[in-house]
């Protein structure tokens, strides 16, 4: 690599993680939007419904005291290319599932998948970028999967109705996830074309112990930091649409669309500025924009108000994502990122798992999604600022 490439956040390694990482969150998002309708159609009840719609976050976080180990320690492409043909193998399962108990094993292997490839092609573009432009290659590192959250459901639907209505609505399923399917087939091509990520003998020597590479460390701050937000975000893609229909709020689907493509723009801008003003100046003001996201949708009566909350979410998440993001892989050696990247995600999938339920208690308790919405947003949040406050003076001396 030439001294231009390496200062270059376009270089082959993060440009071809970036396309892996796309073509897998369209295909994720593709599938994941019909889930728990295709639950559904198959015979489970609304209980299993939600226990299934959770099996996957709750076994990508069961997964990764493996999934960090052998991400650190062993060739990166070579697990690349293993995860994303799981990847076709899952979505083909999905297609060929006639029954809820093929559905499950289904979505167990897909939860195995995510357990690897989410920090896996984290850290990969981390690698390949300078570290002085780690914020701001990481913010557009996100915009792959802005883009596929903003398109991947509206496409799926689209290709559910289209072939429901011609052959059937098992057919429309089945077409979905064998799109799905070719999407990630398509996706081992840049995985291809990765370099080897093969840790040298010295970078093993220093990792040690496969158990000292489940987690960092020094990057739990920064995943509870992660997780709390998560509490908050995930709250928006669950509640959302019964809460449209609570308010009398038509055509809530746009609300997914604006927040998505705002977050297009959100995520490098907010890196770019805390490369160059500091983690501190761009992550407090983002976590009040955030907060303010909720309120605002919480106190909604109209679709106008929802989208105004769409716009203030996406900026909030926008600078809070990818400096968290940041934040985490800095907290440890470069050798150390796969272990970083795989704790962070440890939070992730704690906070997505945390959030509906929260979300579900508060509405059991006060009989309304505004209640969701306002407690169940800026509580978490709040804790979240609380928190970066009390550790943010020991963790920047430490930062690499």
């Amino acid at each position: 690599m030439t001294k231009t490439e390496k200062h270059s956040i376009w270089n082959r390694g993060f440009t071809c993680a970036f396309f892996a990482n796309f073509l897998l969150c369209f295909s994720q998002n593709t599938a994941n939007t019909l889930i728990s309708t295709y639950a559904s159609f198959l015979g489970a009840g609304a209980v299993l419904v939600g226990m299934v719609s959770g099996l996957y976050f709750g076994v990508a976080f069961a997964a990764r005291p493996i999934s960090g180990p052998v991400i650190t320690i062993l060739d990166k492409k070579k697990i690349m290319l293993a995860t994303y043909a799981m990847g076709v193998v899952t979505n083909t399962a999905y297609a060929l599932a006639g029954s809820v108990p093929m559905f499950i094993l289904a979505r167990v292997l897909h939860g195995l998948q995510f357990a690897f490839v989410g920090s896996l092609n984290l850290t990969i573009a981390s690698d390949s970028l300078p570290n002085d432009r780690l914020g701001s290659g990481i913010g557009v590192f996100g915009i792959g999967t802005s883009l596929a959250q903003a398109i991947s459901p509206s496409v799926g639907i689209a290709i559910r109705d289209w072939a429901g209505a011609r052959w059937g609505e098992g057919a429309g399923y089945t077409a979905v996830f064998l799109t799905a399917a070719f999407v990630m087939l398509l996706a081992l091509i840049p995985c291809i074309l990765i370099p080897a990520g093969k840790p040298t003998a010295e970078e093993r020597a220093a990792l040690g112990k496969w158990y000292r590479n489940i987690l960092a460390k020094e990057t739990i701050p920064g995943a509870l930091l992660l997780c709390l937000v998560s509490v908050s975000s995930i709250l928006y893609t669950t509640y959302m649409v019964p809460y449209a229909a609570e308010r009398g709020v038509a055509g809530i689907g746009a609300f997914f669309t604006v927040y998505s493509l705002v977050l297009v723009g959100a995520r490098p801008l907010f890196g770019r500025l805390s490369d160059r003003l500091g983690t501190d100046k761009v992550l407090l003001p983002g976590l009040a924009i955030f907060a303010l996201s909720f309120l605002t949708v919480s106190q909604g009566r109209s679709l106008a108000a929802m989208l105004a909350g769409a716009v203030l979410g996406a900026l909030g998440f926008g600078a809070l994502n990818p400096i968290i993001q940041t934040l985490c892989i800095r907290t440890v050696p470069p050798e150390r990122r796969g272990v970083a990247s795989n704790t962070e995600y440890f939070g992730m999938d704690l906070g997505y798992f945390l959030g509906p339920m929260l979300g579900g208690l508060l509405y059991n308790a006060f009989g309304s999604y505004s209640s969701v919405f306002l407690i169940g947003g800026i509580v978490p949040l709040a804790a979240t600022f609380l928190l970066f406050i009390l550790i943010w003076g020991k963790l920047k001396n430490r930062l690499y």
